[in-house]
């Protein structure tokens, strides 16, 4: 590791304060066509720790992030968020974001350093070395003997195995660092993150550089006399379907979706001329996932509300289906709403005043993986259940619920097969029914249940968190439902019954 530094600048990097990088990012698709490149910056700051990493162009930035030392956010999705006690600390980030992090200033202080069975890669046998930093994941440098530099690492993110390339090493003053890198989840050798520096500047004045949070995203529309607004929705295939503008075209048919991001077909995509900024894979129900673009739309419209710079995946399954997307975390997210199937209404409340109103007990709301979820009981099994406005299913409960309570026997299913088509393929379910189903003060008698048949999709029971089931909307139409995503709460009451 010695040899490391001293290969690329050695007792230098004590004196290097900050770095200013220019690059340009793609994606490659298939390992041969690149999409179109993307120009961003980023600042660091080796003394305090502060640093930040801006992709203006688009929505989709996934590495788009900042630091101030002690704290670390990240932009997912087009939403900019602070990581909770429980992620990693932002040491950890700072070393994906910065090749010079670990070396410079005596930050790179491991708790262990163990060397590895060597690993060749083309004609170059790698020493291996696995770090384990004071703080965070270990990690490992792959060290080429000719060069001493390290070229390549490799850690655990997010329960991928990812791999950095590092490679058009250029001297910048009295250090050397690469100008090119490139990012890849070993199991999908198709993709890779491509970044390529333009120009560094070492040394600029750490008050010269920009380290400031972007503002947060707003729902634009709401306002003095305007602190609700309430639109009918269409039923369609059971689902909750509205009006949508993109890009001030429209309106579109799409699916207001808890259990979804923002999607739309990729007819819609190639009508509009969206850009093309990256892949990426996509779940649903069904077994399968698969691939998609990401794009970014500047302005998406709903019932004279606006948002701006909303990233978006592409669907090739909903081409075959009589949408042209779906909305869901991002918006729902930004705007407590009300979805009062009796009237088929949905109202969105103005964020800086809501206060409910009504007679329903609070119940807590979690998410899972941007999908709202409660704790509710089947039959005196208790779970956390993910609630799903874009499925036309009733109850489906995840297949290692199924196997570790013997429903299948419990309720004798297995007759009656039911399929849906969606995101991720067709889903295969056996159709039976429970006895009670209870979340809060809610009970459901005999309610309709689906069996999941396979582990795949957004039921996968390897996800590492443990999901009971999913409640659709075959539950949830018999309900009059608020979602406080801000305020983590539920608030659900029976459908009153018609006059």
């Amino acid at each position: 590791m010695a040899k490391a530094r001293a290969a690329i600048g050695g007792e230098a990097w004590r004196t290097v304060a900050t770095l200013q990088t220019q690059f340009v990012r793609s994606v490659a698709d298939d390992g041969d066509q690149s999409l179109p490149e993307e120009a961003g910056s980023s600042d660091i700051d080796f003394v305090s720790g502060r640093y930040a990493q801006r992709i203006p162009a688009s929505a989709v930035a996934r590495q788009m992030s900042r630091s101030d030392g002690r704290d670390f956010w990240q932009q997912r999705m087009g939403r900019f968020e602070k990581l909770d006690a429980d992620a990693p600390n932002p040491e950890q980030y700072l070393r994906r974001q910065s090749y010079g992090w670990w070396f410079a200033r005596g930050h790179g202080k491991a708790r262990k350093l163990e060397l590895r069975a060597p690993r060749q890669l083309g004609s170059v046998e790698y020493a291996v070395v696995r770090v384990t930093p004071q703080r965070g994941a270990p990690f490992d440098f792959w060290i080429n003997p000719a060069s001493g530099r390290v070229e390549r690492r490799q850690e655990l993110v997010d329960g991928k195995l990812l791999t950095v390339d590092y490679r058009d090493f250029r001297r910048v003053g009295p250090i050397t660092l690469p100008f090119e890198e490139r990012t890849r989840d070993v199991r999908d050798q198709r993709d890779a993150d491509v970044l390529r520096v333009t120009s560094m500047v070492l040394d600029r004045p750490a008050a010269q550089l920009d380290f400031t949070l972007p503002a947060p995203a707003t729902i634009a529309g709401f306002g003095a006399g305007r602190r609700a607004v309430t639109i009918p929705f269409e039923p369609c295939q059971a689902h909750i379907c509205v009006a949508v503008t993109l890009n001030g075209q429209g309106p579109f048919r799409f699916i207001l979706d808890t259990g979804s991001r923002n999607v739309i077909s990729n007819k819609l995509h190639r009508r509009l001329r969206l850009p093309v900024q990256g892949v990426a894979v996509l779940s649903g129900m069904g077994p399968q996932s698969e691939r998609g673009m990401l794009t970014t739309v500047k302005q998406l419209g709903l019932a004279g509300l606006t948002l701006a710079q909303q990233a978006f995946f592409t669907s090739p399954t909903l081409d075959q289906l009589p949408i042209d997307g779906t909305i869901g975390y991002e918006w729902l997210s930004l705007t407590p709403t009300r979805i009062d199937y009796a009237a088929r209404q949905i109202t969105f409340h103005d964020p800086q005043d809501f206060v409910y109103r009504g007679a329903a007990t609070a119940i807590p709301l979690t998410f899972h993986d941007r999908t709202p979820q409660v704790a509710a009981t089947l039959d005196g099994l208790p779970g956390m259940f993910t609630i799903d406005t874009g499925s036309d299913y009733s109850l489906t409960i995840n297949q290692s619920f199924v196997e570790r309570h013997g429903l299948v026997a419990k309720y004798g299913a297995g007759d009656v097969v039911q399929t849906a088509q969606g995101i991720g393929g067709t889903s295969r379910v056996l159709a039976t029914r429970g006895k009670l189903f209870e979340i809060g003060d809610i009970r459901i008698a005999d309610p309709t249940l689906e069996l999941a048949t396979h582990s795949g999709g957004l039921l996968n029971a390897t996800t590492g968190t443990a999901i009971a089931g999913n409640i659709s909307n075959g539950i949830l139409r018999q309900l009059d439902i608020v979602f406080d995503y801000a305020g983590g709460k539920l608030y659900l009451a029976p459908v009153k019954a018609a006059d």
